[in-house]
């Protein structure tokens, strides 16, 4: 648990021991939108299921983009 502890705090220092900024936002993101579902789902009221997923994927497809991005630009 400390060693998870310390990379956490690492990575907000650009250290190289710690994790990856890209993922640390990812997990954050994905954290919120969990919380943001888990919400949406006890309300009952699904008469926006289209629009949550296709909002859901078009978010995942933009992320996916920016990865796939940053890597043919590093190659560069």
């Amino acid at each position: 648990m400390k060693e998870l502890i310390s990379n956490i705090l690492n990575s907000f220092n650009n250290e190289a021991n710690g994790f990856s900024g890209k993922k640390l936002s990812a997990f954050s993101i994905i954290i919120c939108v969990l919380v943001a579902h888990g919400k949406w789902i006890t309300l009952g009221n699904f008469d926006q299921l289209e629009m949550v997923l296709t909002i859901d994927f078009g978010f995942i497809a933009t992320m996916f983009g920016i990865n796939e991005y940053g890597k043919i630009k590093s190659k560069e």
